[in-house]
């Protein structure tokens, strides 16, 4: 029988999310240091942040929201990264320097059941570009991973999202098809990023791993415009995940404002940027803190004034 409530909200030990939700993506360390500055208002303006295995391992404080730790699958893409097979399951390695990281189901899983609040199965994006047996593997680990993480997670509380990857149309809806009927708490679609120039792609994909799985909540990574998260949430889409608002923001960006560039700007400008283009895709108000910092004031009129072309619009974009 399907429970009405799983497509309205999400229990976590953590607290719980609220439908349709926008998920900010946030990084640890300090490879990304506006997002440390950014990370204190995540609580005022998103249900949850998303964070990537890579970045979660380095973490030092939780977010006082729920944390959803994704694989961090996406460096199987990487240059100097490899998918093997050992016992049926995918394992990525990535060379670093002389050294080499193994990622195993194994190694995601036992990481996400001590830190997160929401899971991600390990997953390897399969990009239109592939060779389609190379892609034809890739889907299969996926699905072997997820399964195997079903089996043998320990921590039951925690939402387990059985990630879906795709070479075209078929292949995303074969690979929900797998997952129909079992126990993961939810679905993630991945590997829509390099798609986004073909918008009725992605949008057919979205419609039909819903169809395949009507009953679960629906996850999309990676896209989190906000004109085309509105057209997500339309077609039943539970949440979305994206970085789109801080990268716009490190480069003296805001959403809706194309004209706005500041290419000198300051940290404190850049966290200002930041927490505007997340209010707005979360379409929630800013802290007084921040707001009354931007709007109005003398780097909102500088930017006004900067001499950026229209083509400048091009930066907005971003998935």
């Amino acid at each position: 029988m399907t429970n009405p409530d799983a497509l309205t909200r999400l229990v976590t030990r953590q607290g719980t999310l609220r439908f349709p939700a926008y998920v900010p993506v946030t990084t640890f360390g300090e490879k990304y240091p506006l997002d440390d500055l950014v990370r204190p208002y995540l609580p005022r303006l998103a249900q949850a942040a998303m964070v990537s295995l890579h970045y979660a391992r380095q973490m030092t404080e939780r977010p006082g929201i729920p944390l959803m730790v994704d694989s961090g699958g996406f460096a199987s893409l990487f240059a100097q990264a490899r998918v093997v097979e050992e016992n049926g399951l995918g394992i990525l390695i990535v060379a670093a320097d002389e050294a080499q990281e193994r990622l195993s189901p194994f190694d995601v899983l036992e990481f996400q059941e001590r830190v997160a609040d929401v899971a991600f199965t390990l997953d390897f994006p399969a990009p239109p570009s592939m060779g389609h047996d190379e892609a034809r593997r890739r889907l299969d680990l996926t699905v072997a991973n997820a399964l195997w993480a079903l089996e043998n997670r320990r921590r039951r509380v925690m939402p387990l999202y059985a990630c879906v990857q795709g070479h075209d149309l078929d292949s995303y809806h074969a690979c929900a098809a797998r997952y129909a009927g079992r126990g993961f708490d939810g679905i993630a679609i991945g590997g829509l990023v390099p798609r986004i120039s073909r918008l009725e792609e992605v949008l057919a994909i979205v419609d039909r791993v819903r169809a395949t799985i009507p009953d679960k909540p629906l996850h999309v990574f990676g896209l989190g415009k906000p004109g085309l998260v509105e057209k997500l949430f339309k077609r039943g889409v539970q949440s979305v995940d994206s970085s789109s608002y801080v990268k716009l923001a490190a480069d003296g960006r805001l959403w809706g404002q194309p004209r706005l560039r500041l290419p000198d700007a300051s940290p404190p400008e850049r966290l200002h940027l930041a927490l505007c283009n997340l209010a707005m895709a979360s379409q929630r108000s800013l802290p007084l803190s921040a707001s009354h910092l931007l709007f109005g004031s003398p780097l909102w009129e500088r930017g006004q004034h900067s001499d950026a072309p229209d083509h400048d619009a091009d930066a907005f974009t971003a998935a």
